[in-house]
């Protein structure tokens, strides 16, 4: 995806992220062809893309540094969003930058069951305990930089 430029921060997207959006994407584009308008716009995907979309723009810019935000022990250096209009056992990590005014939107992770394998935290930690996301900005970016243009933050309407 294009980067945005929101509240003074850049927001690039992760690759990992940007084929849940896509799908996502898609996903809502058929609905909105397939269903009727009321229906539409209380369709649980319809709503999650909205509040991602708000949650990107609006919400982490505001201080992606806030406590509310910040992982802690071997994520400090992570932030994730939970509750705030996402639904309740989703969750949107991101790595913030604060030298350059930058985050990544890095994967959005479901379910949050605490104590299972497949937690949302579980997995995003062995992710980046496996170096999927890369610990400096420029390694990050360079994953970013390899894949194809992406679709605009502002389809899902």
């Amino acid at each position: 995806m294009k980067p945005l430029i929101c509240q003074g921060w850049t927001i690039f997207f992760h690759p990992l992220f940007y084929e849940q959006w896509f799908a996502l994407v898609e996903k809502v584009k058929s609905l909105k062809v397939k269903l009727k308008e009321e229906d539409f716009i209380v369709h649980p995907d319809v709503k999650l893309l909205k509040a991602l979309d708000v949650t990107i723009k609006e919400k982490i810019p505001l201080d992606p540094f806030a406590s509310h935000f910040v992982l802690s022990g071997p994520l400090q250096k992570y932030g994730r969003v939970k509750k705030m209009g996402l639904p309740s056992r989703y969750r949107l990590f991101f790595r913030p930058f604060k030298e350059r005014k930058v985050f990544i939107i890095l994967w959005l992770g479901y379910p949050r069951k605490e104590g299972d394998k497949k937690d949302c935290y579980e997995v995003f930690s062995k992710k980046v305990s496996r170096g999927e996301f890369p610990d400096s900005l420029e390694s990050l970016l360079a994953q970013i930089q390899d894949e194809p243009t992406n679709p605009d933050m502002d389809e899902e309407e």
